[in-house]
């Protein structure tokens, strides 16, 4: 059998072939597996050599496993000594796609635009800095609308079932449905589905400059220069709310089985910012809304941010608004569940009315 880079970005860990075993060595870290395996013997088994930090991310999860061209589903894992977890796999003799991340990259990005071409109330666009464009989805009219919606993924290039969700929302957003007429009526949504410019496979950091230098690109909205990505983002949320237009603003991450819920949370200070009892009444109560019906769905309101930088911290100190992140969890759930995710996010968003205090009204 021979190890084959997967489509778009895939990686080929360091392994080793021993007659019907293959081992991967995913350490140190959160090392990403993304293959294509030719040749296999009818039954394959697969071993992964994590130490602890990176065994948590795919523990709950399973390996992901397509075999010919079936869909990707998780195959429990079993435990062995020494961080080491392993899966039997019945190929049928025909070539199978192993990973541990649900890839996402430019080539599901380019389907996701061909296949919602046609959308009725909606288009794909870019926003462009040099040669470095962001894809993104605008549906319902930003120009005229009064408020504009905001789910942006894929910050971290990694974190796909995000990217997932945000594919869905898409997707959700481009039939001619009941709920599509009533959120198009009183808003515009954006979505980013990718703002990496980078597949899910990447490995030397969340986001890697052209320079080749590894950095946590999320946290980079504080920064007085952002890689261009962030800033021809975080540029349209800045003008939304400086016209008071700004609605919800959603980034759609995934720390993938390490936490077994889908976490939605906000923060209540940053900088000289702290939401007032009025202001928390009402961040309370939209985190309560929003995460209703959502797969695995749980949420959490902090004092302040874990990492500094971050869009919900650089926008409540600089701007003083609110703005909210998920963590999709993959534990338990894959391509159904993060499409169900992105219904429920939608369906609940169309029954809240009042946003005003997001920009501190």
């Amino acid at each position: 059998m021979e190890v084959l880079s997967a489509f778009d970005g895939g990686v080929s860990q360091p392994h080793e072939i021993s007659g019907d075993e293959i081992t991967f060595e995913l350490k140190p870290g959160q090392r990403i597996l993304n293959v294509r395996i030719a040749g296999p013997p009818p039954e394959l088994r697969v071993t992964m050599l994590f130490d602890k930090k990176g065994k948590g991310f795919v523990a709950r999860q399973g390996l992901l496993v397509g075999i010919g061209n079936a869909p990707l589903t998780a195959l429990p894992l079993e435990e062995l000594p020494d961080h080491t977890l392993r899966v039997c796999v019945q190929t049928e003799g025909k070539d199978v796609r192993l990973a541990t991340r649900y890839p996402y990259g430019r080539d599901a990005l380019d389907k996701l635009i061909c296949d919602t071409g046609s959308a009725p109330h909606g288009a794909w666009h870019y926003w462009a800095q040099s040669d470095r464009v962001v894809p993104y989805f605008e549906f319902g009219n930003a120009a005229e609308a009064g408020l504009i919606h905001y789910f942006v993924a894929g910050e971290d290039c990694w974190e796909t079932a995000g990217c997932w969700v945000a594919d869905g929302i898409v997707r959700l957003l481009s039939t001619d449905s009941p709920l599509t007429e009533t959120l198009l009526a009183k808003s515009a949504i954006r979505v980013v589905p990718l703002v990496s410019p980078y597949s899910a496979t990447r490995e030397k950091a969340s986001y890697t400059t052209p320079d080749d230098k590894g950095i946590y690109g999320a946290a980079t909205w504080g920064d007085a220069e952002p890689p261009p990505e962030y800033a021809l983002i975080r540029a349209q949320v800045e003008d939304a709310i400086r016209a008071g237009r700004l609605g919800l603003l959603l980034t759609l991450h995934s720390w993938q089985a390490q936490q077994a819920t889908s976490n939605l949370q906000t923060i209540r200070a940053a900088g000289e910012n702290a939401l007032s009892e009025s202001r928390a009444a009402w961040a309370t109560d939209t985190l309560a809304r929003m995460i209703e019906g959502v797969p695995h769905g749980a949420t959490s309101f902090p004092e302040k941010i874990w990492h500094p930088g971050l869009a919900r911290d650089y926008l409540l100190a600089a701007h003083n608004a609110i703005t909210f992140r998920v963590e999709v969890t993959t534990a338990g759930q894959g391509h159904d569940g993060f499409r169900e995710t992105a219904e429920r996010f939608l369906a609940n968003l169309a029954a809240l009315d009042d946003w005003a205090p997001v920009c501190g009204g």
